[in-house]
């Protein structure tokens, strides 16, 4: 019985499953391979379940930030503005996993225009080249330590 229905704890659960009941049973070694691969994607999917929409919403507020810094030091950054008005606009407040994506979306332009629009001398380009960091990072935590278990 789950008595934590989670959408993470629903994935360990059937990890575990996959783990105590089926491994133990299964001996063909392409059997095998492709249920370690299942358990692995079943673990990356617990990590983004819990965590997915804190990323997106928390990282879309740094780039309204990065935004906004952007066009106090060059207010002539007319596709940066364009951008940040675009992701102020579509806030809804709302936690859908579908909306709070949307948003992310239209807010990631922020970081597309601020690469290509501001200077490379400028004072913001550490700001800009951070928030790629984060990113990455971020798309590092989703995708997780990702490999084909059992293929050569």
């Amino acid at each position: 019985m789950i008595t934590q229905p989670s959408a993470p704890r629903i994935l360990e659960v059937l990890q575990q499953a996959l783990t105590e009941t089926v491994l133990p049973a299964v001996t063909d070694p392409v059997a095998i391979a492709t249920v370690e691969m299942v358990k692995q994607v079943l673990g990356t999917l617990a990590i983004r379940a819990e965590h997915e929409i804190a990323w997106l919403v928390e990282e879309t507020e740094s780039l309204e930030a990065l935004g906004a810094s952007i066009l106090s030091s060059h207010p002539g950054s007319a596709r940066v503005a364009a951008a940040l008005d675009g992701a102020r606009a579509s806030t809804t407040g709302s936690l859908l996993l579908s909306e709070v994506s949307a948003r992310y979306s239209r807010a990631s332009e922020i970081l597309s225009c601020a690469v290509e629009e501001v200077p490379l001398d400028s004072e913001r380009r550490a700001d800009i080249e951070a928030a790629l960091d984060a990113r990455l990072t971020h798309e590092l935590q989703v995708i997780g330590d990702f490999q084909l278990v059992g293929r050569t």
